[in-house]
């Protein structure tokens, strides 16, 4: 009857109350890392978005570059971050392609439509450096 006298002691509480508390810190400390690192994506996604639509297209590009690996955005969020990427390489494509607009007019001499094309054209601040400099010697030239 050696068996049944086992069952009689009583086990200590001190480690059912050590592990139950210890799970009760392991779920809550990751339930608080995740709001937190939710809360700090959220407001860096806030930033990027106030960005793109005060007119930095740079800044907003670099931001949501930044946005596209991160955790804990809403299925939303991840698709305005890929359209509005899609948006600022729309932007940089019809920069280019203003700027080899504007060299070819260079080319065949026509300063007024030059001049008319330089006064309506936006760039955004998104040409690379040498097509900025040669639009802003371009501008000054006129």
């Amino acid at each position: 009857m050696g068996f049944l006298d086992a069952e009689d002691e009583k086990k200590s509480a001190f480690w059912d109350w050590f592990f139950g508390i210890g799970l009760l810190v392991l779920v809550g400390g990751f339930t608080l890392y995740y709001q937190v690192q939710k809360r700090a994506t959220q407001k860096r996604f806030t930033a990027a978005d106030t960005l793109f639509q005060t007119g930095d297209f740079a800044g907003a590009a670099q931001a949501y570059e930044e946005l596209k690996d991160a955790s804990y955005l809403t299925a939303g969020d991840d698709s305005t971050i890929y359209a509005r990427l899609d948006s600022v390489e729309s932007l940089e494509e019809s920069g280019r392609e203003a700027v080899a607009r504007l060299r070819m007019k260079v080319a065949a001499g026509d300063t007024t439509g030059l001049r008319t094309e330089l006064d309506t054209l936006n760039f955004h601040g998104l040409l690379e450096t040498p097509d900025q400099f040669w639009v802003d010697s371009a501008k000054a030239a006129r």
